[in-house]
């Protein structure tokens, strides 16, 4: 159940207090994040954002691990799969970079996710109590957990706001998960949103540690329904899909861009997510996957509500917001009204260089 604006500030009010940071503000609204922002010259180089020393398994030596909420996840989400993750081992601010580790997405759920379902059941009930987030904090303290991974299993988001150029505008997607998914079910998000992970086994290829990488397989799952494969022969097998090679083509002559937008921490749940940008500006993309006999139809996968994908113009906020309910904020997860945001900025700059420039 969505909070209502009264206990969403209280959360956030105590998050803010506790790892004094400033959260992200939109509208006079702050959210439970605090975005870290690249230098310019990282924008256009997403990778830019991942230290490329190849990550290794993270120690197993966790400040809590609430089994609890892992067998109810299990219990009601009978398709989890536990699957290696790329983890924060570190954060660097200048330049800004992360730093990875490998872990697993059951420990992910154990140590972190669990943060976010105690507080937001303590806020719901009228009281401010996580024994949980206070047990790791007696590890680790809080301004050391923004910047380090210890002890808990800080799996690596990436969230991508995708916006294109119709022939009309420029409009951005967005849609509600659905009960596939194991956390975050029935909220809007930002489309592609990801676990970022590696593929092939024992991360056989170190070329899967790239943001651009695990985008573009996103793209292809999230946008275009190409089925998810576990440990693949090779780590580049989907770059032969005709969506994907005509999305290169796009990026590689100027009609399409792929922008780092920033990192945000969410404080709900002590994770990284990298923020993206996927601005295409040639109109024949959506024309092309939108075509009757398409070679390479839109299609959402499974963990995209039927239905509910929503193509909202970007010119200003108010006609942005007029395509969903009110408060939208309250039926996002924290990281992906600030990727949403902005994606949605660096877009308007961007597009207003590119008319410029014609």
């Amino acid at each position: 159940m969505p909070l209502d604006n009264r206990d969403y500030k209280n959360m956030t009010d105590y998050l803010q207090h506790l790892y004094q940071c400033e959260p992200f503000s939109r509208d006079g609204v702050e959210h439970p994040v605090t975005v870290l922002y690249p230098a310019e010259w990282q924008i256009h180089d997403v990778d830019s954002l991942l230290d490329p020393t190849p990550p290794t398994p993270e120690s197993r030596d966790f400040a809590f691990y609430d089994y609890s909420h892992l067998h109810d996840l299990q219990n009601s989400k009978p398709g989890l799969y536990n699957g290696p993750t790329f983890t924060m081992k570190s954060l660097r601010k200048k330049p800004l970079r992360l730093r990875g580790a490998i872990g697993r997405y059951y420990d992910m759920l154990a140590t972190c996710t669990a943060l976010e379902r105690e507080l937001r059941d303590a806020v719901a009930e009228g009281w401010m109590r996580a024994p949980s987030r206070a047990t790791y904090h007696r590890h680790i303290p809080p301004a050391e957990a923004l910047t380090r991974g210890l002890r808990r299993s800080a799996t690596i988001g990436i969230g991508t706001l995708t916006v294109f150029n119709d022939g009309e505008g420029y409009k951005a997607l967005l849609a509600q998960r659905s009960a596939a998914t194991a956390i975050d079910s029935g909220m809007y998000h930002v489309l592609p949103a990801m676990i970022f992970q590696q593929t092939t086994a024992n991360f056989a290829d170190r070329r899967e540690w790239s943001v651009k990488h695990q985008i573009l397989r996103e793209v292809l799952e999230e946008l275009f329904n190409f089925p998810e494969q576990l440990q693949p022969p090779r780590w580049d097998f989907f770059y032969d899909q005709p969506a994907l090679l005509y999305l290169l083509d796009l990026l590689d002559t100027g009609g399409a861009q792929l922008c780092a937008t920033g990192i945000v921490l969410n404080l709900l749940t002590l994770r990284p997510e990298i923020s993206t940008l996927l601005l295409i500006h040639d109109p024949e993309w959506y024309h092309r996957i939108t075509a009757p006999n398409s070679d390479m139809p839109f299609a959402t996968a499974d963990e995209t509500l039927g239905g509910s994908v929503v193509r909202a113009p970007i010119d200003d906020d108010e006609a942005f917001l007029a395509h969903f309910p009110q408060d939208l904020h309250l039926m996002m997860p924290a990281q992906a009204t600030a990727t949403m945001w902005l994606g949605i900025d660096l877009a308007r700059r961007e597009i207003q260089g590119a008319r410029g420039t014609a």
